[in-house]
């Protein structure tokens, strides 16, 4: 694990940035966690491969709060057993909640994981989680191709012609997941 410089470079959080990590090693949180959630964005409708990673991490049992339009492409893929439709301006404030019940009823989650959320918005969402999420402490992740220091742990700048690199690494990620 190290540190990266933000692919927003004027996006210093302060004194804790969060840490660039293997998709294993974030795997490997996910399935530690004993109250994950996927919070996805619209940005997993650009290719196939994305959405059915997400609907792949669903499927080992990792509850989706679809943001923006994204749920459509869960509809389209008549994936929609633990997905939920939720604001991400609404679900972050929620999370910050402690009395809040999750979206299933049974209580409020500890890992939270950031994929295809566009960038900057992102980046406020996981800066409220990591500042005022702490009763209880709720961790965040990004597992997108940018590097978000206001996340605990984050994949690295990934550039476009990186693609191919990147897709490994979200199935590495998936794989690691039981």
């Amino acid at each position: 694990m190290g540190m990266e410089i933000p692919f927003d470079v004027a996006n210093i959080p302060g004194p804790e940035m969060g840490e660039v990590a293997p998709p294993e090693v974030i795997g490997s949180y996910i399935s530690s966690a004993k109250r994950p959630l996927l919070v996805v964005g619209s940005e997993i409708l650009r290719d196939d491969f994305f959405l059915e990673t997400a609907i792949e991490i669903g499927r080992r049992g990792v509850p989706i709060a679809a943001t923006g339009h994204s749920i459509r492409g869960f509809v389209e893929k008549e994936y929609t057993e633990n997905v939920s439709y939720y604001n991400l301006h609404e679900l972050t404030n929620c999370l910050r909640d402690p009395s809040w019940k999750g979206l299933d009823g049974k209580g409020n989650y500890d890992f939270v994981i950031f994929f295809g959320i566009v960038y900057y918005y992102a980046s406020q969402m996981l800066s409220c989680i990591k500042n005022f999420a702490i009763d209880p402490l709720i961790r965040a992740v990004s597992i997108d191709r940018y590097y978000h220091p206001q996340a605990r742990m984050s994949f690295t700048n990934i550039s476009p012609e990186m693609e191919e690199g990147y897709k490994d690494m979200l199935n590495r990620l998936v794989s690691s997941i039981k």
